[in-house]
């Protein structure tokens, strides 16, 4: 019988994107070579859309399926190399084995919740990362092809959401997208803060899109927080920005939705 996970902590995020991004960077005062490299694509099934104002749809998303690979640019020292994330959100109801946190010597699932701004309104999320090698981790990046990145805990996840066989199958990879992630202590904030800069360079960027002259940027700022403490770490975030000079945006765009349709309608005939 399934059930609803539980989540004891939470990860508060405030996004800029576009024009606002590059500010925020600037007034940051980040430097990119001290920042965590990686290359990520994600894989999905897109598909001509039926609205004329949309040029694609995204099955695998739209039903809270997200399926990332992340590789290091350089390398890390004794860090991973290379992982492979089925994310699951909003995250349904599932067996009792996956409504808890777990971990193996190479993998990690993880209930929380998101709370993107401005509302940060919660939302619930899970997700299964494992440790993949780097050389076959860019190797399925030039193949397409996900069948030797997902592990089997990946695919008795997958399958708990009704996606086996046919349903993984006629997949697309959509990257890369090119990331460099800074960690921070900031004063009055209750752990390290997160700073996560996506860029894309696509062809069918639109006024209504989060672009650059490059293409797609984004800049997300993070931390995470016990439950208990989630509300008062968002305002803290938020609080923090505003010292450093920088408005947090009235409206949020998900990053990742907005990247992975960008790509797919780069791929569109």
């Amino acid at each position: 019988m399934n059930g609803s996970p539980e989540a004891k902590a939470a990860e508060i995020k405030i996004s800029f994107a576009g024009a606002e991004a590059a500010a925020a960077l600037d007034a940051l005062g980040l430097d990119r070579s001290d920042g965590r490299r990686r290359s990520i694509h994600f894989w999905d099934r897109p598909q001509p859309a039926a609205a004329a104002d949309t040029a694609v749809t995204l099955p695998l998303l739209d039903r809270g399926v997200i399926l990332r690979l992340r590789r290091d640019d350089t390398g890390r020292g004794s860090r991973p190399d290379a992982d492979m994330t089925v994310k699951l959100r909003p995250c349904p109801a599932l067996p009792a084995p996956w409504r808890k946190d777990r971990e193996g010597d190479d993998w990690e699932f993880t209930v929380e919740e998101d709370r993107p701004g401005p509302a940060f309104t919660p939302v619930l999320a899970a997700a299964l990362q494992a440790e993949r090698d780097a050389g076959a981790a860019h190797d399925a990046e030039r193949s397409g092809s996900l069948d030797g990145m997902l592990t089997d805990r990946h695919r008795e996840l997958l399958g708990a959401v009704g996606l086996t066989g046919e349903g993984l199958g006629g997949l697309t990879a959509l990257g890369p997208v090119h990331a460099v992630k800074w960690k921070q202590d900031w004063d009055g904030l209750p752990r390290a803060v997160a700073i996560e800069e996506w860029t894309v360079a696509t062809t069918t960027t639109t006024a209504t899109t989060a672009t650059t002259g490059h293409g797609l940027r984004f800049l997300e700022v993070s931390v995470r927080a016990d439950l208990s403490d989630a509300a008062e770490a968002g305002r803290l975030l938020a609080d923090a920005l505003r010292e450093l000079g920088i408005t947090p945006p009235q409206t949020g765009e998900t990053k990742t939705r907005a990247v992975m349709t960008a790509l797919a309608r780069d791929l569109a005939p």
